[in-house]
């Protein structure tokens, strides 16, 4: 069962994990876990792999946190989690353009100009930032 808390306590600790050196998918996996009775240092260790887009710029790692958010919270359901899921990727999609990384940062982080693009434009202290505060804030939305 999930402990009554503050969206804007979820999106600042999420903010906050990222800005201290944690990945996406680990800021919001982390900000969450608590809640549902999950160690946060299983959560950091499970969750690393799925930073950078799975480590191919693909599915931004913001998004990947959150789905095993929405696991724990619906995954007693595969109806309901698949749901869940299917609505985060929608709002998610609406507020950030896209899903994979490389689209929603503009450039690929894999190639050595789209990693150069990414670090002199701050694209990882102002949109992946954006994204996973958007990640904790749907999450919140959807009732995890």
């Amino acid at each position: 069962m999930a402990i009554a808390w503050s969206m804007d306590e979820k999106v600042k600790k999420a903010s906050e994990y990222f800005g201290s050196g944690m990945y996406c998918s680990q800021a919001v996996l982390g900000a969450f876990c608590e809640n549902y009775g999950m160690d946060k240092g299983a959560a950091f260790r499970i969750s690393c792999g799925l930073n950078s887009g799975v480590r191919c710029a693909e599915v931004c790692g913001a998004v990947s946190g959150a789905v095993l958010v929405i696991g724990l919270r619906y995954g007693d359901s595969k109806d309901v989690c698949n749901s869940m899921t299917e609505e985060f990727i929608r709002i998610f999609r609406e507020r950030n353009k896209d899903v994979t990384c490389r689209n929603i940062l503009g450039c690929d982080i894999f190639t050595p100009e789209g990693k150069a693009k990414a670090n002199s434009e701050g694209l990882f202290g102002t949109v992946c930032v954006k994204a996973v505060a958007d990640a904790a804030r749907i999450l919140d939305e959807l009732g995890c």
